[in-house]
């Protein structure tokens, strides 16, 4: 009698371990609302931030230009509904000086901002 109420817990715990483990792998729910708009969120965002200082603008580029929605999927590597994925968020959002943009002496994004950037990518990066 002892073995099988032992057992019965046994297997109930590791059920729970189970549940709590498969809990943490899910991703944060994506709110469809507000919509975030390339045109009216995130452009301005990369053109007051990126294009701005010259370093992906057309006045002096270096490396590629992020002036249009085409350079920003292509040279930021977006994977729309995957921002961990996206080298533009993993850019924006890196802990190492070496890879963090924008570089120094330009101030990083808000944390505002790089939440538009998350929520533009994992609603699907439209160019709307």
């Amino acid at each position: 009698m002892v073995t099988n109420k032992r057992n019965i817990f046994l297997i109930a715990s590791f059920v729970g371990m189970i549940i709590s483990f498969s809990a943490c792998k899910d991703e944060p729910v994506i709110p469809d609302t507000p919509i975030i708009k390339f045109s009216d969120n995130i452009q301005p965002l990369i053109i007051g931030n990126c294009t701005a200082s010259n370093c992906h603008g057309t006045l002096n580029p270096q490396e590629f230009l992020l002036t249009s929605y085409e350079d920003v999927i292509k040279h930021g590597d977006v994977k729309p509904k995957d921002a961990r994925g996206s080298k533009l968020y993993q850019v924006i959002t890196s802990n190492y000086k070496q890879q963090k943009m924008p570089r120094s002496p330009y101030p990083d994004l808000t944390e505002k901002q790089i939440e538009l950037v998350y929520l533009w990518i994992m609603q699907g990066a439209k160019n709307n």
